[in-house]
């Protein structure tokens, strides 16, 4: 049955446009099978289309050609901390003179733009394909806000060219740091011998089969007499109809909220780029259903990444904030609020959020307390409260949580009030909170459970969380295990959320390699690739002659996947100390040390690469050299709890037993809530003759509930010695 047209010459438009695709397939006009580019999707999506031109998905990345270069190159000088860098043009090609990886002025050929607004990156090219994120920006935005101006990501800060944080650097790398979520069907083709790329894509940005995968077989299918399998296209609407039932003032999803495992097409694949995470493999071809864990592990709601509440601290996007809200429980997906093409918000100002919350309830000064019209009636500005990073981009909170004051002095962490009433305390605001409350006959709402430091309450309020947030006070409790939390962990093996079976596998590293196996026998044929890697990681090494043999292959299948995922990943520092930590659990010594040096070539101040290596160094008799390196990065790294900590263990081996001290005390003052950094601190006092310190630090550490079995036989002996 086919559907019915408003005219002939529209009707005869559609049946042209579908001989032009046959055409165009029959005659192979893509240069990659299944990928047909944008242009191709544009014959029958024109309206899509055109909401996706001018968009940021559209300008992801673009050639350094006029209309797409918005900085100003007109031979401008820019100077940061004595650096001076020249913007200037030959003829139609665009170049930067600015010091190179020696701290030498050299001009680059500018490549590529990537992004457009509110700041615009350039993309330099260094030799072996490796592209390079220059950090001086041009601030696209207005004059009359501050922009049309070059400026440095990081203004405040000297960066020479031996700096991590130097546009030649690792963490400027285009090509592993940035490439696949500015570019369709990306291949990164990375040459270990040589550390080159030979980086390819079937369109410069984010086009239609970024998002929808390759359009061969839809094309087929929309074809008469082609073929084709129109199920292979990913549609990506979001599930669910909202209604407003007669007395309430908040739409409902009729499918009701979000089940346990209930998996959103959409949410995987806008949070594929948008989230803090880690790709498990090369970026494959998105299948109807398939989850967010399939490629990807999310990063979880940790310090300094989050705040300690949970809200968003670091770079870490969209997705892992979203998880966290009440109204991704209820099943609200992004285009509910955002139209997928344009990326535009759906409705101006409030009217986005009363789509679902009746405005004579929520837009009234009753509930926002705020004069209408004004920043402070704005929904955004309360329950979804901006961090800048970039120096000029704002990104909204996602938890879309409500603002807490009366905490933010007990927890560090930022509230909405004073970012906008930025002359006023916490204090301040957190009263304006509380007599809120008290008018409308409502209660202090609970702690937020991340808030919480005590292991009993963070177990209590586990089962109650979403699973991103149960996940995390799971890898917190793994810091300070306890019988109980251990017998948690077990029972989220099997749990439908795949988020929280990795992190109840992840757990499971606080046991001996061998009881660890046993743990997982019953997980080996794990489906999700996240929960599957997790599995391979804690069971690296383990004995197969004490398996059977379908165990034995599964367990086999798992390091091959591991493998396959390190490799993926090869031509980073993490990278490298991933393949470092494969060899050391099979014994293959020389195989790791080279793959931890080559991480800190790659990445000189690698902390973790340099604590690996000193402790396998240490291993090997190489006490020395050993020691060396661990004084050399917590002189380079000071703020470094971990540096300190691995020094401190050093000298103590090494009989230095005041700079032990020393180190073990600053590691135990920059971590506070670290539970082993406390209690090492507090056995090294005790072994030094401070035995009344050492029982003043397991106080401490009682009473913010860090202890441990061994901590508390440890603390009656104190009060024993102490009597």
């Amino acid at each position: 049955m086919f559907a019915p047209v408003k005219s002939t010459s529209e009707g005869l438009t559609c049946l042209l446009q579908h001989l032009l695709c046959a055409v165009l397939l029959l005659c192979g006009v893509s240069s990659q099978a299944q990928w047909l580019g944008s242009e191709q999707c544009k014959h029958c999506h024109e309206k899509e289309y055109q909401q996706w031109q001018g968009s940021h998905h559209d300008w992801a990345m673009k050639p350094a050609e006029a209309p797409f270069v918005l900085g100003n190159f007109n031979d401008i000088t820019f100077e940061h901390f004595g650096d001076k860098s020249r913007f200037y043009r030959e003829g139609k090609d665009y170049f930067v003179e600015t010091p190179n990886a020696q701290g030498k002025q050299q001009s680059f050929k500018v490549a590529y733009t990537f992004g457009f607004y509110p700041l615009q990156q350039y993309l330099l090219q260094l030799p072996k394909g490796h592209l390079q994120a220059l950090t001086i920006a041009w601030d696209s935005r207005p004059k009359t806000e501050g922009g049309q101006r070059w400026f440095h990501l990081y203004p405040n800060e000297q960066i020479s060219a031996d700096d991590p944080l130097h546009w030649t650097g690792a963490y400027f790398n285009w090509n592993s740091r940035c490439a696949e979520c500015h570019s369709t069907n990306l291949k990164r083709n990375y040459q270990p011998k040589d550390h080159s790329y030979q980086t390819q894509w079937s369109e410069i940005n984010v086009a239609c089969e970024a998002c929808h995968g390759p359009g061969e077989e839809h094309v087929k299918w929309a074809t008469a007499g082609v073929g084709g399998d129109d199920k292979k296209i990913s549609r990506l609407h979001a599930k669910g109809r909202w209604i407003l039932n007669v007395g309430e003032s908040i739409a409902r999803r009729e499918q009701g909220p979000r089940k346990a495992g209930e998996q959103s097409e959409q949410i995987s694949v806008c949070g594929s780029c948008h989230s803090r995470r880690r790709l498990l493999s090369e970026k494959r071809v998105h299948h109807a259903g398939e989850s967010f864990s399939a490629q990807h592990a999310i990063q979880s709601l940790v310090e300094p990444m989050y705040h300690r509440d949970g809200q968003i601290r670091d770079e870490v996007f969209v997705l892992g904030s979203f998880m966290q809200s009440k109204m991704y429980q209820h099943g609200v997906e992004c285009s509910n609020c955002h139209e997928p093409h344009s990326l535009q918000l759906k409705a101006p100002g409030n009217a986005v959020c009363s789509q679902c919350h009746v405005p004579a309830v929520y837009d009234q000064p009753k509930h926002h307390r705020h004069p209408k019209g004004s920043a402070g009636a704005q929904c955004v500005n309360c329950h979804m409260p901006e961090t800048t990073y970039m120096v000029v981009d704002p990104r909204r909170d996602h938890s879309l949580r409500i603002p807490r004051p009366d905490l933010s002095d007990e927890l560090g962490s930022p509230n909405a009030c004073v970012q906008c009433h930025q002359d006023r305390s916490n204090q301040w605001a957190s009263v304006h909170f509380k007599n809120w409350l008290k008018e409308a006959g409502k209660a202090l709402p609970e702690k937020p459970a991340l808030a919480e430091t005590e292991p009993r309450k963070l177990l209590s309020r586990l089962s109650q969380e979403p699973p991103i947030v149960a996940a995390s006070i799971l890898e917190r409790l793994a810091q300070a295990p306890s019988n109980q939390s251990l017998l948690v962990a077990q029972s989220r093996l099997h749990h439908a959320e795949p988020l929280l079976r990795e992190a109840a596998v992840n757990f499971l590293a606080v046991l001996p390699l061998p009881q660890r196996v046993q743990e997982l026998l019953a997980s080996l044929n794990e489906p999700e690739m996240a929960v599957r890697l997790a599995i391979a990681r804690q069971t690296l090494g383990a004995d197969l002659s004490a398996l059977d043999s379908e165990q034995s292959q599964a367990l086999k299948g798992l390091w091959q996947d591991y493998w396959q995922s390190l490799l993926f990943h090869q031509d980073t520092a993490a990278g490298q100390l991933n393949l470092g930590l494969y060899h050391l659990a099979f014994a293959q010594l020389d195989l790791a040390e080279k793959s931890y040096r080559k991480a800190i070539v790659m990445e000189p101040l690698h902390l973790g690469a340099h604590l690996n290596l000193a402790d396998l160094l240490r291993q090997r008799g190489k006490t020395q050299e050993s020691l060396g390196l661990l004084q050399k990065i917590s002189r380079a790294l000071p703020q470094a709890a971990a540096a300190q900590h691995a020094l401190g263990l050093a000298l103590v081996r090494h009989k230095q037993y005041l700079p032990a001290l020393q180190a073990l005390a600053e590691a135990a003052k920059l971590e506070p809530n670290n539970g082993r950094y406390q209690y090492v601190y507090a056995v090294a006092l005790h072994s030094t003759g401070r035995s009344k310190e050492a029982l003043q630090q397991m106080r401490l550490m009682a009473k913010k509930s860090l202890l441990d079995a061994q901590g508390q036989q440890f603390l009656r002996q104190l009060e024993q010695i102490n009597r």
